[in-house]
């Protein structure tokens, strides 16, 4: 049975020329890292940094890890800081920002990722007052996952760090798919970064490498996020092994590649949405497809059968299903998965 896998862009397979790049180390080509003696690895970490605009990159085993090493780096414990209630520093990432990072956590609500300065500014604690925990950071999502891959432009980063400079907030952003919004957009990658202070990206998602992500930010930032990543268990040795595919994903071509997902989502959406069922399709940005149930039924059940059919999603609520279109996903897997979704969905909603 055909199996088409949109459940995450994480289940990505390297592509030939990263096999070729990782076939082409030998023992001059790696070290230890966590001395700073890893060729390869430190390669990858300066091409991030000139990719992304910042002075300086640090490879980390993951985004969550990534994303509590930019907190714990930019923040004391007992400090508060500002999460968009959606994110997934918030809701997937096991509350290591309380739980590791003594970090208060204090949600806000958006407009698919955006939120409004006036109400925001309600949330900014007085630093003056004893009896409160200074805020200290505030942290967008770009793209952001549960509000369908939606894009926060770089004008809005922009009102961001005012925001949070009128403030005195690190300005901290879970890129996890930035590739995805500045190849959607047309624009510079650092037209999303330049504004803030610190940025994860994933290697590991629509960049397609087996594992890793990256943090960057000013050279002060990453002296401490390293310390950081060892506290966390983050300190690999010959790590240039799988940071060798990174060199590959930062190609341009390669990051360019990520419009062919974007289309794919694009016809998947199109596609489902033609069948006029009672659903609500979210139209995709960039390479994730939201569909909405509008009738009242068990969406577990419908996961289920579109698994057993070969096609393979997640729900993320009770009434939606994502689906996410990646390297290894052709504009055939589309047609075809089309076809399977909609006969099942038809056979759900009709009953």
């Amino acid at each position: 049975m055909k199996i088409v896998d949109f459940r995450s862009d994480t289940v990505t397979k390297p592509s030939e020329e990263m096999w070729e790049m990782l076939r082409s180390l030998d023992d001059s080509k790696i070290g230890d890292d966590v001395e700073g003696e890893d060729p390869t690895v430190n390669k990858l970490e300066k091409r991030a940094a000139e990719v992304i605009g910042k002075e300086a990159a640090l490879f980390v085993t993951s985004g969550t890890q990534g994303n509590l090493v930019s907190l714990l780096s930019q923040t004391n414990p007992g400090d508060e800081i500002l999460l968009e209630e959606l994110s997934h520093i918030y809701k997937n990432e096991v509350g290591s920002a309380a739980r590791i990072g003594g970090l208060m956590i204090r949600t806000y609500p958006s407009n698919k990722g955006v939120p409004s300065f006036d109400q925001l500014q309600k949330l900014i604690r007085d630093r003056e007052d004893i009896h409160e925990p200074p805020t200290t950071l505030f942290s967008v999502e770009n793209t952001h996952n549960y509000h369908g891959g939606v894009i926060i432009r770089p004008e809005v980063i922009k009102d961001m760090k005012e925001f949070s400079d009128k403030n005195d907030l690190k300005l901290h952003l879970d890129g996890a798919r930035i590739f995805n919004a500045a190849v959607s957009l047309k624009v510079p990658i650092t037209e999303f970064t330049r504004h803030i202070d610190s940025v994860m990206f994933c290697l590991s998602k629509g960049l397609s490498c087996p594992v890793g992500s990256i943090v960057a930010g000013s050279k002060e930032f990453i002296t401490n996020a390293r310390r950081y990543r060892k506290m966390l268990g983050g300190g690999m040795r010959q790590a240039g092994i799988i940071a060798s595919f990174g060199l590959i994903a930062l190609e341009q071509k390669w990051i360019d590649r990520l419009e062919e997902d974007h289309k794919n989502a694009k016809l998947l959406a199109e596609g489902i949405e033609s069948y006029d069922l009672p659903i609500n399709v979210h139209k995709p940005e960039t390479n994730i497809v939201i569909v909405e149930l509008k009738k009242n039924v068990r969406i577990f059940k419908i996961v289920n059968t579109l698994g057993k059919d070969g096609i393979l999603a997640f729900n993320i609520s009770k009434e939606k299903i994502r689906f996410v279109t990646h390297y290894g996903i052709f504009e055939d897997d589309i047609q075809y998965s089309i076809e399977k979704i909609s006969n099942v969905l038809t056979n759900y909603l009709s009953a």
